[in-house]
Order: C-alpha cells, then sequence, then structure tokens
C-alpha cells in the first residue's frame, strides 16, 4: 500500500483553490435566494434550484443569477441579451470602472476575475441576509409586502451607501467605560444643529433608569470632542442622556428654569426642594407659580419623572420594589445590588460604583472617518439611520444645516438665526417644512430632511456623467463636495439663500395648485400622503420651470394644468422596480414632462440654475436617464 506524506497530496494552486471556494460559496447563496416563494414587490420569483445547478464551467451561472438577481438589488436589469452583454452589465453592477477589471475570456466564454467573484459573493451573502430580514418581517404580526419591501429597500440604500473607499489615515478615539456621574456633570451639548428632538416618552426614559437600577449594561454613548472649553457634541445617546439627567434632576434647562423661578419667589427655595424633595417642589410651585406641574409641563421644563408603580419594569425584589413609583429624590439612600456590589441609589449615579456606561469619545478625526466608523456602528446594529448620521457627519457645512431648518426639523429650543442665518428673511422659509409636513412627511428621524436634501441633491448636483447612485449617495455627494471646496459657490449664504427661496417659491406653487396632482400621487388616495417620487420629480419640475422661466410661471401653470394632470394620471405611472436607476429613471420623466407642457426649455433653465448656484443637476438627471439605453 502506498502512503503518502500530508505534503505530498494533490497539488492545487492557492489561487485556483481560492476561487473554487468563492465559486462554491456563490452557488450555495444563489440556490438559497431560488428557494423563496414571497418576494419583494418588483422582484420575480423563480423556479428553485440547487447549488449543483450553478455551474462556473459554463454559462448556466448567468442563468442562475439572472433568476435571483432581483434580490441582490443592482441598479438595473442584467442584460440577458448574449453572454457578453450579461458580463459587461455585471461588471458595471458589481461597481467596476471598466469591464476588464471583473470580465475576462478563457475560450470566449466570460469568466469572472477573482475581485469580482468575491465582490458577487459578498453581495449574494448580503442578499440572503435581508431576504430573510424581508420573510420574518412579512410573517410579523401586522406585516405586509408593502411595509416588508419598504424595510427591504431601506436597507439595501443604508448597504449601498457604505460601498465606498475608506480613508487610510487612523481615527484617533477613544474607548472608555464612565460612571454616570461624569456624564451627569460633564458639559454635554445635547441638542447640537444636526441632533433630533426628544422622542422618547415617559414609558422608554422609566424603562431605561430601571435597566440602571437593575444593572443592565447601556449601549455606548457617542460623544464628538468640538475642541477647546466648548461642550462635547452628543451624537448618539441623546435620548439615553436625556433621561438620566431628567431623573436625577441635573438637566440643564430644568435647571435654568428652578433658577429663574428661585428669581420671582425667593421665600420659595425652590433650588432646595428641587434637589432634596421633588414633591415637596412640585407643591411649592403650585402655590408659588399659580399652576399645577403637569406631565406636559414636566415633559416642556426637562423636570424628573418617577419611575413605574408595577412590576412590568423588572424592580422586584426586596431591594428593589420599594423604589416603584418613586422620584430620585425619595429613594437615593435606598441600598440596592448592582454589579454583584451594594451601592445607594444616589452613588450609583452620582458615585463610583462598579456599574459604568460605554463611551466613545472621538478626539482627532476627519468627518469622512467618522463617517466610516459610524457605518460600521449602523451595520452592527446601532440605530442611527442614514439622515441622523449624514446631520453629524456633515454638521460643519452651512448648507447640511440649511436643509435641516428649511426642512422643519430643528429643534424648537435650537436659535435658527444662529443655526442658517442666511435664510432669515428668506420668503416662505418657515412655510417650506409645513408644506412637507402636510404632505405626509413626519418628524420622525427626519423625513422631511430626507426629501428636502433630495431635492437640493436633484437641482444642484452635477455627476458629470456618471450614473447616479442611491438617492441618500447622492446627497451625500453634493454635501461632500461643499465641505472639500473652499470656494465651492454653495459656501455662500448669499447663494444658499437664494438657492430655498427658489425652493419655497416651487414648493408653494406646488402646493397651491393641487388639481395638477392625481391622487395616486399620494400613496392610497386617502391618507393625503404623498409618495416621495412623486413629490420630488414634480416639485423639481416646478423648480427647474421656475428658474427658466420666472417672470410668468403662473400663466404657463394655468395654460398647462390639464396636460399635466393627464400626464401624471396616465403617463407618469410608478415602477414596480425598486431599483437605483428605476428610480431615477421615473422622478426624471416626470421633471422632464412637467418643463416640457410648461413651455420652458430645458437648456436655458440648466444654465440659469449653473449661473445661480455654480453647479446644475439638470443634465445629470435628464441626459444620463432619458438617452437612450444601448442594447
Amino acid at each position: 500500500m502506498e502512503t503518502y506524506s500530508i505534503d505530498e497530496t494533490e497539488d492545487v494552486l492557492p489561487e485556483e483553490d481560492s476561487r473554487e471556494q468563492l465559486q462554491e460559496r456563490i452557488a450555495e447563496l444563489l440556490a438559497e435566494l431560488s428557494e423563496a416563494t414571497d418576494t419583494p414587490k418588483g422582484v420575480q420569483p423563480c423556479a428553485q434550484f440547487t447549488a449543483g445547478d450553478v455551474s462556473f464551467g459554463s454559462d448556466t451561472w448567468m442563468t442562475r443569477l439572472a433568476e435571483v438577481q432581483g434580490w441582490l438589488h443592482f441598479s438595473d436589469d442584467l442584460s440577458t441579451s448574449d453572454p457578453a452583454a450579461f458580463a459587461a452589465s455585471l461588471a458595471e453592477a458589481l461597481g467596476f470602472e471598466t469591464q476588464a477589471e471583473g470580465i475576462e475570456s478563457a475560450y470566449g466564454t466570460p469568466l469572472l476575475t477573482e475581485t469580482a467573484l468575491e465582490l458577487l459573493s459578498e453581495r449574494a451573502e448580503i442578499a440572503a441576509r435581508l431576504q430573510q430580514v424581508f420573510l420574518a418581517e412579512l410573517d410579523a404580526e401586522g406585516g405586509s409586502r408593502a411595509s416588508a419591501t419598504a424595510s427591504w429597500n431601506e436597507a439595501w440604500v443604508t448597504v449601498d451607501d457604505s460601498a465606498e473607499a475608506v480613508v487610510p489615515e487612523p481615527v484617533t478615539a477613544k474607548a472608555d467605560v464612565w460612571h454616570i456621574f461624569q456624564l451627569t456633570k460633564k458639559k454635554l451639548n445635547l441638542t447640537p444643529s444636526y441632533q433630533r428632538g426628544d422622542v422618547w416618552r415617559t414609558g422608554d426614559r422609566q424603562a431605561l433608569i430601571e435597566s440602571i437600577l437593575r444593572g443592565i449594561p447601556l449601549p455606548s454613548i457617542i460623544l464628538l470632542r468640538t475642541g477647546g472649553t466648548t461642550p462635547h457634541d452628543v451624537v448618539d445617546g441623546k435620548q439615553r442622556l436625556t433621561a438620566i439627567l431628567r431623573f436625577v434632576g441635573q438637566h440643564p434647562i430644568a435647571l435654568k428654569k428652578v433658577e429663574e423661578a428661585d428669581g420671582l419667589h425667593g421665600e420659595a427655595q425652590f433650588p432646595k426642594l428641587f434637589a432634596e424633595d421633588y414633591p415637596k417642589f412640585r407643591r411649592a410651585w403650585k402655590r408659588y407659580m399659580g399652576e399645577p406641574l403637569t406631565a406636559k409641563l414636566e415633559d416642556d421644563y426637562y423636570f424628573p419623572f418617577k419611575l413605574r408603580n408595577d412590576g412590568k419594569g423588572g424592580l422586584v425584589g426586596d431591594d428593589l420594589e420599594p423604589l416603584r413609583g418613586r422620584y430620585f429624590t425619595e429613594i437615593r439612600d435606598k441600598a440596592i445590588h448592582v454589579a454583584d456590589q451594594e451601592v445607594t441609589v444616589e452613588d450609583l449615579f452620582g458615585g463610583a460604583p462598579d456599574y459604568k456606561v460605554p463611551v466613545i469619545e472621538y478626539t482627532k478625526a476627519s468627518q469622512r472617518q467618522i463617517h466610516e466608523v459610524f457605518k460600521l456602528y449602523n451595520k452592527q446594529g446601532m440605530h442611527l439611520n442614514a439622515e441622523e448620521i449624514r446631520n453629524a457627519i456633515y454638521h460643519d457645512v452651512d448648507l447640511t444645516r440649511a436643509i435641516l431648518v428649511a426642512a422643519g426639523d430643528v429643534t424648537d429650543r435650537s436659535n435658527i438665526a444662529k443655526v442658517a442665518p442666511w435664510l432669515v428673511g428668506v420668503p416662505g422659509i418657515r412655510d417650506l417644512g409645513n408644506t412637507l409636513a402636510d404632505y405626509g412627511f413626519g418628524e420622525a428621524r427626519y423625513r422631511r430632511t430626507k426629501v428636502l436634501g433630495w431635492i437640493v441633491a436633484t437641482l444642484i448636483n452635477d455627476t458629470r456623467g456618471k450614473l447616479l447612485p442611491s438617492t441618500a449617495r447622492h446627497t451625500d455627494l453634493l454635501l461632500s463636495q461643499v465641505q472639500d471646496n473652499s470656494s465651492h459657490a454653495l459656501r455662500d449664504g448669499a447663494k444658499i439663500a437664494d438657492l430655498f427661496a427658489l425652493i419655497a417659491q416651487a414648493a408653494e406653487l406646488h402646493a397651491a395648485h393641487d388639481e395638477l396632482w392625481p391622487d395616486k400621487f399620494r400613496g392610497d388616495g386617502k391618507s393625503g400622503k404623498w409618495q416621495d417620487l412623486q413629490l420630488v420629480g414634480s416639485l423639481v419640475g416646478i423648480a427647474i420651470a421656475m428658474a427658466g422661466a420666472p417672470d410668468d410661471i403662473e400663466d404657463r401653470i394655468d395654460l398647462s394644468a390639464s396636460a399635466i394632470r393627464s400626464a401624471a394620471l396616465d403617463e407618469w405611472k410608478r415602477p414596480e422596480k425598486t431599483q437605483t436607476r428605476t428610480q431615477w429613471d421615473y422622478i426624471a420623466r416626470i421633471v422632464h414632462g412637467v418643463v416640457e407642457k410648461l413651455d420652458v426649455d430645458i437648456s436655458t433653465a440648466s444654465e440659469a440654475i449653473r449661473a445661480r448656484f455654480g453647479s446644475s443637476g439638470v443634465e445629470s438627471l435628464l441626459g444620463s436617464i432619458l438617452q437612450p439605453k444601448a442594447e
């Protein structure tokens, strides 16, 4: 019998082994994607196949990939006219600048390079994960195909926005654990201009405090050191910090309110009562201030709240049950067990116990580097969405703050004149956010900021002949250009004001001529909530037409109203497919149709936009999207 040493096994080149492993993995993933019978809107189901049906030794892998391509959410359909065209479209879909980088040929048959195989494998991995998320949401109580599709699309937008080159320089940041008092006593900016408002309800705040009292670890607080003695910006963790500060009576707005009341009624000893006996403070407030402290007023003033008076929050056991229904000042001396340590409630929140909160503090890092790290957190389950990340990363860009203000997403307590002074006095600027709200875009998670940023980027961002990226990435690219280019036109406050004056006037006209837009532009036609693609297309169309014919736009609308409405009803039908290129194509058709029916020369309008704002996105939208596609 022959024997072999371990080094005498079959000679397989490492690169060949790696290639074969990638092909096997892709085959398994494509087969897995074929198993789902329920699909998002716009994704065609296919007959189930096995990994053995995917052969890279012939062109059958192309056939199988084409069958499940909807799950991979490419920006455009892969061409199935012939193998060469399929390979070329796949190389483009995977992000290669030239076909040769992703495709090689063996005996006339297109083959994927190893780099292309790696990219396809990664995309298929993500597709399989998001397929499971889609199916889980579809099966959840109250789930529907529409809601599951929307979540699936949003997840792909986040994935595609994250697919950019990293900055090679290291990020200077500190990951540490802090005692709670280090957060409550530190000067923090809880309301940087990019932060969303307070969205937690009392039950959310109570649940957080109850978790701390039970010793449950909290997620990381993310701070951004802004330099010098200025307070750190709270990038993520505002809701948690607000809950803690309110519970222990240390929120700066509350302390200021107490100080003001003390100035009016020094004999009431408001500061002492507030710090030592909050129930007595509440009674004194009613007596001296002439108003009872309702739950709404306590929320408005950021005053303390008490814990829940039941066992739902987990306050069970001999040491925790006495805390139920109490304010911090009533339980500060109570001894509890947290992290295998007996401490008082006061020491837990104001001392140096074993229980600590993880804190990530950025010190020296470029905006783009922080952006990369945020995206990594987002992939790992952090709850910042694309707009929250964008507002944090580009908060130093005047245009970003202008979009926030104009959208109405700056909190009431922020000084708008300080956040975006260029917009003070712009006609209709305060009505713009209200119009978006009336159209169904609410305050939650910067929905209005998202759609307004989308409109701005569509009007202004020139992609120089390249295909338009995802809508969120399109906005990022514009803000990045403004951030990086010190001579960019939109660093000029006067031009920013002029831009938003144009958009505000266009929105006013758009809303005033409700007869132009059919019910199908508003979702189900009953809620009144506009669909985003239809709104962006029609509003951008009005804005472009206004730029090209500012003097008689009202007359043009009156003359063309019937034609616009007819086209909106019969021609501008929302596509079933949710791919990036399909969405842009739909927006482009609406924009082109509105401007054309208003009898405004598109080239003239684009030149007017470029002259006023330094660049125009008209050709990027209409030139690259509406030109006939090569077969």
